[in-house]
């Protein structure tokens, strides 16, 4: 017996279109966006979007966030991440094209198992016959960059609308920072912000863990979240 995938009940509360910083990404946002007003009303569309882009540019937010989504909307979706895939097995694929809206995440992590490429492989011609789904992949490089054994999958992927998601810039990453503590309730001056931009790592996981952390230090010490704090909290 198979376990159960991941659904969006299962997702965090804060991965929303509401907290995603769209920078320079306004198009794939508002494509994303219509996907389920599109699946609702069954209009002609391509039946497969691939969003390809660097690590921590916010793929799986994006993913999560339609998901959230579609659970508003009582559309039936699905999330998956293959960074997961040893704890299942490729049947868990059977049946999902049955799905409004499959979420398929890092797809690159496919690469190591050929066994996995063939579920995929034939889940994705299952969701093409019977027409009733829409497929969001998500990977670090476009379909053709992927390092797949099984060709055919990778051409797969390439028969649907293909995005590049864009990196924040600094202001974007600041504004990302400041929206997260919003949502945590903690007090974060834009100064501090900024300061945390250009002094730490800059991919935006780094970031959100490093808030999490601080929001924890703030409270166990009873301090304001201030330039100097950050400083002693993380040994700068």
């Amino acid at each position: 017996m198979t376990k159960q995938l991941s659904l969006a009940v299962n997702l965090g509360d804060t991965e929303t279109f509401d907290s995603f910083i769209v920078g320079e990404n306004s198009h794939l946002v508002h494509r994303l966006k219509s996907l389920l007003n599109q699946t609702l009303n069954k209009e002609n569309q391509p039946w497969l979007t691939f969003v390809s882009g660097e690590y921590g540019v916010g793929k799986s937010h994006l993913l999560y966030s339609l998901c959230h989504k579609a659970q508003s909307a009582n559309v039936s979706a699905v999330y998956f991440s293959f960074k997961d895939k040893q704890q299942y097995s490729p049947e868990v694929l059977d049946g999902l094209e049955h799905s409004q809206l499959i979420c398929l995440d890092d797809v690159d992590a496919l690469k190591d198992s050929q066994t996995w490429q063939i579920a995929v492989f034939d889940l994705l011609n299952r969701v093409k016959e019977l027409g009733i789904s829409h497929v969001v992949a998500c990977a670090n490089g476009g379909p053709t960059s992927l390092e797949l054994q099984l060709a055919d999958l990778a051409s797969r992927f390439a028969w649907g609308v293909s995005f590049t998601l864009a990196s924040l810039s600094d202001e974007g990453r600041c504004v990302a920072l400041l929206t997260r503590a919003k949502q945590r309730g903690l007090v974060m001056p834009e100064k501090v912000a900024v300061y945390l931009v250009n002094h730490w790592q800059r991919d935006m996981p780094s970031l959100m863990n490093t808030l999490n952390k601080l929001d924890e230090m703030s409270l166990q010490q009873q301090r304001k979240l201030t330039i100097p704090f950050v400083k002693e909290a993380l040994g700068l």
